[in-house]
């Protein structure tokens, strides 16, 4: 396209060039004439005007039959002028505007309302001059014929050149690159490995070569990554309660990462009649929440030191937490101990999603968070809250990811719609009703990819 564009400003250029120059040399052409009049004229200044008068018009006559058709001669001789008689142009105002013409500098004047050219020439004593004169019109008539045919010629030539180069391009360039691009793409989209094919010149197939090595050191490091990623996994799963020893004594949990490892955590310990249940959320998703998940297990085990106020274990655990983390680096936790022998669930929570207490007769009671994220304040306090809890009664913990898991309109799932499933899952066993929360949100989010960390945590009383 761009070769077409530019062959036919190329013709239209070369067309108005051409006929500027068609005029050009007309004009030398007319002084040549002239000047071959001249001695012609000047040998018959003897002779009387009627000799003079029948050259004139001889002259005239042929060339306006051979080469000329606006031809017109005036000649000068002292006072006396002259002009040609076989056309029927000659008048007063042909010989002045032609003498006129024959002195400016680009020998053109107006006769008519038409453009005339005029070429020149007199005798060394100035008493005799010609002037030879034709209608620019004629000029350039003659002369675009000339040009189109060229221009004809030329863009024929021009197009088909032009379809050759763009053979060649397509067949060098565009394919080549073509195939590169889709390869490069594929590569993007996460098809690592993908190579691209061997091309038929130089330069492209070093260009392949080099993409293909791009490639396969992607692939090879993405394996590697996948490598380290299923090996955190493993690691970050190791650190959570053994699934088997849990169910024994009513707990079961799902732990649903958004990437390999997740920032979502929890822990039970047992001490005689009492539990200890810690589920925690460390901001973000990924190695880095991942990590801040695994020091705050550990915070945890450390901070039931006495096993009666998680409330100053969570106080504890927060000045430790602002001293290991990056600023900017926060987490929720909830922490609670249950009794089962008294009934007494003792609880405190540092800006965790609320969780729920669920009773065989179909209610539910909010157990609602008691201080400040983790990570915001080292000399934050939290409150503890003491309540009974009965024999069939289910805790049920949550992380934030399950709320806040949103369909493909944009929608969050909401807390209503998770508490009406639990109300209406409630004679479910343990398990069961878990998996009901994942069915919902997955349902909900439909195939979009999890945003978030979830986890559920459910404790039969």
């Amino acid at each position: 396209m761009v070769l077409l564009v530019a062959l036919v400003l190329w013709l239209s250029i070369d067309y108005h060039r051409g006929l500027v120059q068609q005029l050009h040399e007309k004009q030398v052409s007319l002084d040549e004439e002239a000047a071959l009049m001249l001695p012609a004229v000047s040998a018959l200044h003897d002779q009387d005007i009627a000799t003079v008068q029948r050259y004139i018009d001889h002259a005239c006559a042929y060339m306006q039959e051979t080469v000329s058709p606006g031809h017109h001669i005036v000649v000068r001789r002292g006072q006396m002028i002259l002009q040609a008689q076989t056309h029927h142009r000659a008048s007063e105002a042909m010989a002045d505007a032609v003498q006129k013409a024959g002195n400016v500098r680009d020998r053109t004047g107006m006769v008519g309302g038409r453009v005339i050219l005029v070429g020149t020439q007199k005798s060394d004593d100035g008493n005799i001059q010609v002037y030879v004169s034709e209608f620019t019109t004629n000029v350039q008539r003659a002369a675009r014929t000339k040009l189109i045919a060229r221009s004809v010629e030329m863009g024929m030539l021009g197009f088909l050149l032009t379809a050759i180069i763009n053979l060649i391009l397509l067949r060098l360039v565009t394919h080549p690159v073509t195939l590169l691009v889709t390869t490069v793409r594929q590569i993007a989209d996460g098809h690592l490995g993908t190579t691209p094919p061997a091309l038929n010149t130089l330069e492209f197939d070093f260009l392949s070569n080099e993409i293909k090595k791009m490639s396969e050191k992607l692939a090879l490091a993405d394996q590697n990554r996948r490598f380290q990623m299923e090996k955190a996994r493993k690691i970050q799963h190791h650190l959570l309660p053994v699934s088997e020893q849990l169910n024994g004594i009513g707990i079961h949990h799902i732990h649903m990462p958004a990437e390999d490892v997740g920032g979502d955590f929890f822990d039970v310990l047992s001490h005689d009649e009492r539990i200890a249940i810690c589920i925690g959320d460390v901001t973000g998703h990924g190695v880095p929440a991942a990590m801040g998940a695994g020091m705050l297990k550990i915070l945890f085990e450390q901070s039931m030191v006495d096993w009666s106020d998680p409330a100053q274990a969570l106080i504890r655990i927060n000045r430790r937490f602002g001293q290991v983390t990056l600023d900017g680096d926060f987490a929720t936790m909830f922490m609670g101990i249950l009794n089962r022998f008294s009934g007494q669930l003792v609880y405190a929570s540092a800006g965790h999603e609320t969780g729920y207490l669920l009773t065989p007769n179909g209610q539910f009671s909010e157990l609602k968070t008691t201080g400040l994220l983790l990570g915001v304040d080292p000399d934050a306090t939290c409150d503890v809250i003491t309540t009974m809890v009965q024999p069939g009664d289910r805790i049920v913990l949550l992380t934030d990811g399950l709320i806040e898991a949103m369909s493909p309109s944009g929608q969050a799932l909401g807390r209503d719609r998770v508490q009406k499933t639990l109300m209406a899952t409630y004679g479910l066993p343990v398990a069961q009703q878990a998996h009901a929360l994942v069915d919902l949100v997955q349902t909900h989010q439909d195939t979009d990819h999890q945003q978030d960390d979830i986890t559920i945590v459910m404790v039969d009383v």
